[in-house]
């Protein structure tokens, strides 16, 4: 109500308060030194956030979880069949990070990506931001000789992910040998018994820290995935242990060429893939590649990241992943399973009684 004509009870002069009321606002800017908040320009991590002891400073919040598979969630019958060769593990990995420090980690890894990947990123007439590079291409046996500095690259971002307060995880499982008709386990299951599990892990390593956890895919995954977050809903509200609790909802889906986070993810479970590939295969065309996981992974995995071996009841862990050795060659392995029972005998076991079949 007006005490007088063109003035307002709080004493301000109904036009300009008008006029002021109907001045569009600034955006909200960042603060961490960064120059633009849009959605194409992530803003500079770059400040006074050197020290680790800052980070340790931060408040608690929420912890998100990127991740991708690694693997392959087909069925497996060895490296010389001509259909179900790619991979006998199949599982998710990715990074853990406080969500107060995701934007600082997504503007450092779109600046690192543009600068090594300059030239493609022109060729291909994108936005830098909307252009990805998949991880199966960085780490094949040709890239890797030819550009090994990338390890390096990839190893910088891990470290600047751990004075985040972040950290790598891993978890998967070795399949059974055989078609899906000869294990009677398929894809949708294989997919949600190892979503099951990760999810598992993730709200331990969440309770240890003392965090609520979101958990978010790579939208590219495959269709068995679908009935696997179903179900992992109904596993999720079910659940009595106390650190289930921590996950806040149902795992849910990006699309990974607008997130960097989970393009970095991408790339750690190509050479996840790699690795498991070399020591779960009488393969040796990856080589290389424990070394560079060894590089990249350094002691940066949670505690809880592992391969399972349901045939033997036990786990690798990174310890085992780092080293030229094979486990499928190793002692560990010999040991636990009867004589000519190992990972090649079970292949063509398999394969013989296929073609009995």
């Amino acid at each position: 109500m007006n005490n007088r004509r063109g003035q307002r009870q709080d004493g301000k002069p109904e036009a300009k308060r008008r006029k002021s009321e109907l001045r569009p606002r600034k955006p909200h800017a960042y603060t961490g030194h960064g120059s633009s908040s849009s959605a194409d320009h992530a803003p500079s991590p770059e400040g006074d956030l050197g020290s680790p002891s800052a980070f340790r400073q931060l408040p608690d919040g929420m912890l998100i979880a990127y991740l991708d598979e690694f693997g392959h969630v087909g069925p497996f019958m060895g490296t010389g069949h001509k259909k179900f060769f790619h991979n006998p593990v199949f599982g998710y990995a990715g990074i853990l990070i406080p969500a107060e420090n995701v934007r600082r980690f997504g503007a450092k890894f779109e600046r690192l990506k543009e600068r090594e990947f300059r030239n493609e990123i022109h060729d291909s007439g994108k936005h830098p931001r909307r252009w990805e590079k998949k991880g199966s291409e960085i780490f094949t046996s040709g890239s890797f000789a030819r550009y090994p500095h990338r390890v390096a690259l990839i190893s910088d971002l891990g470290d600047y992910l751990h004075r985040l307060g972040g950290n790598y995880f891993y978890s998967g499982t070795v399949k059974p040998i055989g078609t899906t008709k000869m294990t009677g386990q398929t894809p949708a299951e294989l997919t949600s018994k190892v979503l099951v599990d990760v999810v598992k892990q993730l709200c331990i390593y969440a309770e240890r820290k003392g965090r609520n956890l979101t958990v978010l895919l790579d939208q590219g995954g495959p269709m068995p995935r679908e009935d696997a977050i179903t179900h992992m809903a109904s596993f999720i509200y079910s659940a009595k242990e106390p650190e289930m609790k921590r996950i806040i909802e149902v795992p849910m889906q990006l699309e990974s060429h607008r997130y960097g986070a989970m393009q970095y993810a991408d790339w750690l479970c190509a050479i996840t893939s790699r690795t498991v590939h070399y020591h779960f295969t009488d393969s040796d065309e990856f080589a290389w590649a424990p070394g560079a996981f060894k590089d990249i992974f350094h002691s940066w995995a949670t505690a809880e990241s592992r391969i399972l071996v349901p045939e033997t009841h036990s786990s690798v862990r990174t310890g085992t992943l780092i080293h030229p050795k094979k486990w499928i060659n190793s002692n560990f392995n010999t040991q636990v399973r009867p004589a000519g029972a190992s990972l090649q005998h079970r292949v063509g076991d398999a394969l013989n009684l296929h073609a009995q079949q």
